[in-house]
């Protein structure tokens, strides 16, 4: 099957902008194997464009983050995870752009530096 029908398919998945599963399942079930994998991996595309993660060292401040990045990105779904290992100050995914402010990328960007 054509490429580009397999991605308005996938795009044709979602009702009021979240995913259909009873759609998903359908399609899923009337595709072959090689054609549903590419379907899938449209599906996974769009939801990675839909959803913005944001990585915190700790939850101090969650609720002020949460209600930042709902106004920042009022379109996306929001997803908070808690990363210990940035020390602190945040990381985030939008889809192709990672913004990382945090103690870690600070400490490693210097060591950079030293070496050059």
């Amino acid at each position: 099957m054509n490429k580009n029908i397999l991605k308005k398919m996938a795009l044709a998945s979602y009702t009021k902008n979240t995913l259909d599963v009873k759609k998903v399942n359908k399609v899923a079930k009337s595709l072959k194997r090689e054609d549903l994998k590419v379907y899938l991996k449209n599906l996974k595309t769009i939801e990675a464009k839909k959803t913005v993660t944001v990585s915190i060292a700790s939850e101090d401040g969650l609720t002020e983050i949460k209600k930042y990045f709902s106004k920042v990105y009022p379109e996306k779904r929001l997803l908070i995870t808690i990363d210990p290992g940035l020390i602190t100050g945040l990381r985030v995914n939008d889809y192709d752009n990672v913004y990382e402010l945090s103690l870690k990328s600070l400490l490693e960007q210097t060591v950079r530096d030293s070496n050059d």
